[in-house]
C-alpha cells in the first residue's frame, strides 16, 4: 500500500497523466518554480527565526566579556568603551542596526540591559561623544606618525651601517634623517599627552564613573546568575528554535498537502502536478531543520559527558567519524529499501518493456525482435494459460490478458 502510494506520488511529479507525460520545457518551468519557492521559504524562515531571541542576543558578547570574563581593565577599558560608544557613528551602512535599538535592548538579560543602557546614556551625551571622537582622531594620527617613525628609523639604521662599511665621513644625510626622527618622536609624545588628557576628562565624567562602578562591583551572585541564565538559554534555544520554525513550515506543508488531496479528488491534472512539487519543496526544510536540531542536540545535551571526554582527549574527530558511519549505514538501508521495495528489478523490466527496450540489458530492440541482438536474452515465453508467446517482463499475457505466474 505504501509502495503504491509512493509510486503514484512519484508519477505526479513528472507526468500530468498516463497519456500525457510532462515535456522537458514544462519540467524546466516546474524546477524553476521549485527553486524560487524553496528560496522564498528559506528566506522567510530566516526572517521568522530572527524574531526569536537567541542566546547571543540575550547575553551579548560585550556583556559576557565585561561581567563574566572580566576582560575590561583600567588599561583597556577606555578603548573598549570607545568602540561601543562610536559604533553607531562609525557604521553608516543601510543594513546596520544600532546595538542600542530599543527592541534589541529589551531582548537582553536584565543585567546586560542595565549595562547597555548605561553605555547608551554615555553615547547620547554630546560632550562625551565629542571627546571620544577627538580621542579616535588623535589615535589615528598617532598611529600614522608611529608608522612613519619606524620607517624613518629603519632608513637611519640602514644608512648608518652603509656609512660604517664604506668609511663614509659624510654626516649630512644621517643628520637629516635623525632630525626627522626627533620631530616625529616629539609629535608622538604630544599625541600621547593629548590622549592622556582626554582620557582623564572622560574618567572624570559622572556617567562613565557610574559605568566603572557598575563593572567593578565585586558581585559574585550577579556573575553566577548571568552564567546560569546564559547556559539555560543555550540549552533551551534549539528546542524553541525548532518549534518556532515548525510554526512557519508546517502550515505551508499542510496547506500544500490538502491542496494536493483536493486536486486528486477533483482530478485537476495541472493542480496535482504543481501541488505534488510544492509538497516536496515544503518538506525539504522541515527535514533538514529537524536533522540539524538532532545533530546539534545529540553531542551537546544527550551525549554531553561523552562529548566532553572526547574534547578533553582531543579526539573530537571520533564523533564526526561515527556520524559519517551512521549516515552511510542509513543511506545503505534507504537504497536497499528503494531498490528492492520501490524501484525493484521487476519494475525496471516493466519500464524497459514499455519503452521497447530489452528487459535484460536495456538497449533498444529492433521492431518485432523476439531476442535481444545485443545480449541474446529471449524477450518472450509461453503463457501458462493460453500457451501463446508473450513478453517475459509483462505481468499479463499479451494474447489472453490473464496474469502471468512469477
Amino acid at each position: 500500500m505504501i509502495r503504491q502510494r509512493m509510486l503514484k506520488f512519484k508519477n505526479r511529479l513528472f507526468r500530468i497523466n498516463d497519456e500525457e507525460p510532462l515535456s522537458k520545457l514544462s519540467l524546466c518551468v516546474i524546477i524553476a518554480l521549485d527553486l524560487f519557492i524553496l528560496f522564498v521559504v528559506f528566506q522567510g524562515l530566516d526572517d521568522h527565526t530572527r524574531q526569536l531571541t537567541s542566546p547571543a542576543e540575550y547575553v551579548p558578547y560585550e556583556c559576557r566579556e565585561v561581567l563574566i570574563q572580566n576582560n575590561w581593565t583600567e588599561a583597556n577599558r577606555i578603548s573598549k568603551l570607545q568602540n561601543l560608544v562610536l559604533a553607531d557613528y562609525n557604521n553608516y551602512s543601510y543594513q546596520y542596526t544600532s546595538q542600542f535599538e530599543s527592541s534589541r535592548i529589551q531582548k537582553m538579560h536584565p543585567v546586560c540591559r542595565e549595562f547597555f543602557k548605561k553605555i547608551q546614556a554615555i553615547s547620547q551625551d554630546k560632550k562625551i561623544l565629542d571627546l571620544f571622537k577627538t580621542l579616535a582622531q588623535l589615535e589615528v594620527k598617532k598611529n600614522q606618525f608611529t608608522s612613519g617613525f619606524k620607517e624613518t628609523k629603519d632608513v637611519y639604521d640602514t644608512s648608518l651601517l652603509e656609512n660604517i662599511a664604506e668609511n663614509d665621513t659624510k654626516e649630512d644625510k644621517l643628520s637629516s634623517i635623525s632630525s626627522s626622527m626627533k620631530d616625529k618622536e616629539q609629535q608622538i609624545e604630544l599625541f600621547n599627552s593629548q590622549i592622556l588628557d582626554i582620557e582623564k576628562q572622560l574618567n572624570a565624567e559622572d556617567k562613565i564613573k557610574d559605568l566603572w562602578a557598575f563593572i567593578q562591583s565585586e558581585d559574585a551572585a550577579r556573575r553566577d546568575l548571568l552564567i546560569k541564565d546564559f547556559k539555560n538559554s543555550e540549552f533551551r534555544y534549539p528546542f524553541k528554535e525548532l518549534l518556532w520554525q515548525m510554526l512557519f513550515l508546517l502550515p505551508l506543508f499542510i496547506l500544500f498537502y490538502f491542496w494536493g488531496v483536493r486536486s486528486v479528488a477533483k482530478d485537476a491534472k495541472l493542480q496535482i502536478l504543481i501541488s505534488a512539487h510544492l509538497i516536496v519543496i515544503s518538506f525539504i526544510p522541515i527535514f533538514f531543520k529537524i536533522l540539524k536540531t538532532v545533530l546539534d542536540l545529540i553531542p551537546r545535551h544527550f551525549f554531553k559527558k561523552f562529548f566532553e571526554i572526547l574534547t578533553a582527549l582531543h579526539i573530537v574527530a571520533i564523533w564526526h567519524y561515527l556520524v559519517i558511519i551512521a549516515s552511510i549505514g542509513c543511506a545503505l538501508i534507504a537504497i536497499y529499501i528503494i531498490q528492492n521495495k520501490i524501484f525493484n528489478k521487476h519494475r525496471l523490466q516493466l519500464k524497459r518493456l514499455a519503452k521497447g527496450k530489452c528487459y535484460h540489458c536495456g538497449k533498444n530492440l529492433p521492431p518485432h525482435a523476439t531476442s535481444c541482438p545485443f545480449c541474446g536474452a529471449d524477450q518472450q515465453r509461453n503463457c501458462p494459460t493460453c500457451n501463446q508467446r508473450t513478453f517475459i517482463a509483462g505481468d499479463y499475457c499479451a494474447r489472453c490478458g490473464k496474469p502471468l505466474e512469477s
